[in-house]
């Protein structure tokens, strides 16, 4: 599904983007994996090459840094020549609060990796993939992309800067040959969903228990919607969020393109 393709992945050392690294190298792509700790980022690379990517790349980055996140795109488009696809996954939940205890800090952290970071990394890989004339991204948001969050109003916050960033670059750029995505997954087994609820069961049951599935997600199937959208399978999607959710939005009566439109 991805022969041939070159594919960067921010934020590629755990979760979500963990699954989507080997994911693409099972699907065939060429993948760059990119992490703030290098060793990580390896270990990730190796599992992908393992599924079967003809090619793989370890690199740091660290997307609060815009130079940091140039310099990733900028080596990988050395070592291959060019970038056919990008997932941006790099996210933190930062410090549960409501917001008017939360402090500028908290903002800050959150903000500073979600949205400034991603803005960072959309900025690079856009540049890239226009010199070639195509490419495909697809950014990791969040049902918290469309709804408040109690406790973690500054994430959401920084999920409906991820909507609106992807929406916004998606119709700016689907006329050079760019198309630009967004899924938007629900809870999902990941390190940060294991943080947030912190280890407390009863918080675990009662919040899978949301999901009209009966579970929460699997990395594997968020990755599984994003090999897709960075396919020639989906070659006219553009500028949508695929929720992988489990159901959860459909509780809420919720129509993403409906509830921006208005």
């Amino acid at each position: 599904m991805l022969n041939d393709r070159i594919v960067a992945i921010v934020g590629g050392s755990t979760g979500i983007g963990r699954a989507t690294a080997i994911a693409c190298g099972a699907a065939g792509a060429t993948v760059i994996v990119g992490a703030r700790k290098v060793a990580q980022a390896q270990a990730v690379a190796d599992e992908a090459g393992a599924a079967g990517a003809p090619a793989t790349l370890a690199l740091g980055v660290d997307v609060r840094t815009a130079a940091s996140v140039d310099a990733f795109i900028a080596e990988g488009v050395t070592a291959f020549g060019r970038i056919d696809g990008a997932v941006n996954n790099a996210g933190v939940e930062g410090r549960m609060s409501a917001v008017h205890d939360a402090s500028d800090d908290d903002y800050a952290d959150i903000m500073d990796v979600n949205a400034r970071g991603l803005f960072f990394a959309m900025r690079a890989e856009i540049q890239a993939m226009a010199a070639g004339g195509h490419g495909a991204i697809v950014n990791v948001g969040s049902v918290g992309s469309f709804t408040g969050l109690v406790g973690q109003g500054i994430y959401a916050a920084s999920k409906h800067a991820v909507w609106a960033l992807t929406r916004s670059a998606a119709v700016e750029n689907a006329g050079r040959g760019i198309r630009i995505n967004m899924i938007a997954p629900a809870g999902t087994e990941t390190p940060m969903l294991d943080r947030v609820l912190q280890g407390n069961a009863d918080a675990y049951h009662a919040a899978a228990a949301m999901h009209p599935i009966g579970r929460f997600g699997q990395p594997a199937e968020s990755a599984a919607a994003i090999v897709w959208l960075l396919s020639d399978a989906a070659s006219f999607v553009c500028g949508q969020s695929i929720g992988v959710d489990g159901g959860y939005s459909a509780t809420l009566g919720f129509n993403p393109q409906a509830a921006v439109a208005g």
